[in-house]
């Protein structure tokens, strides 16, 4: 089985869920996929950088919503969970050439339906898996770990964040990122 790789668009986020053993790519986990989904931001609400990026390093928060559709289990294990919403909040000594000190957390709302129709199927917990020390906008996101719920005890991965907006950072600034990205659960 091949190991999920980030979108590569550069306009988009990646995420990959999975115990990490070997890197595929630097930062990538090589585990046993158990199921991908297409993602995006929500169109009607990108995910706030506050203050906004810049030249100097300031204490920043990153929070928004993911939306997860078209979710496909491979191996059949996780075949119930079809979409979910994800709510993360993020923060750390951040600038645009990368962020230090990352700390965070996030909830999951799983469904058994496409498109987050339907009642809820269950809930995960997120949480930064240990800390980050130093991160570049060139590389994954730092690790989370699922902490409970469906999919406990597996670690997040999540790719480089590279959106338009990011060329421009030290000029104009970001404060907020949308975009696609693909999800890999691993185990």
């Amino acid at each position: 089985m091949c190991p999920a790789r980030p979108s590569g668009t550069g306009n988009g986020i990646g995420i990959g869920i999975g115990r990490s053993l070997t890197p595929a790519i630097p930062g990538w986990a090589a585990s046993a996929l158990v199921q991908t989904c297409q993602g995006h931001t929500a169109s009607e609400a990108p995910v706030v950088v506050s203050p906004p990026l810049g030249r100097r390093p300031l204490r920043t928060e990153v929070r928004g919503t993911l939306l997860l559709d078209h979710c496909v289990s491979p191996d059949g294990t996780a075949a119930g969970l079809r979409s979910a919403e994800v709510v993360l909040r993020m923060s750390g000594l951040a600038s645009c050439n990368g962020v230090r000190d990352v700390t965070g957390s996030g909830r999951v709302t799983w469904y058994r339906t496409a498109y987050r129709g339907g009642p809820p199927w269950g809930t995960s917990e997120l949480g930064v898996a240990a800390r980050v020390d130093d991160w570049s906008a060139a590389g994954p996101l730092p690790t989370i770990q699922v902490r409970s719920g469906p999919l406990s005890g597996h670690t997040v991965t999540v790719g480089t964040v590279g959106t338009p907006r990011m060329m421009h950072c030290s000029t104009q600034g970001v404060g907020s990122l949308a975009g696609s990205f693909r999800v890999s659960v691993r185990r």
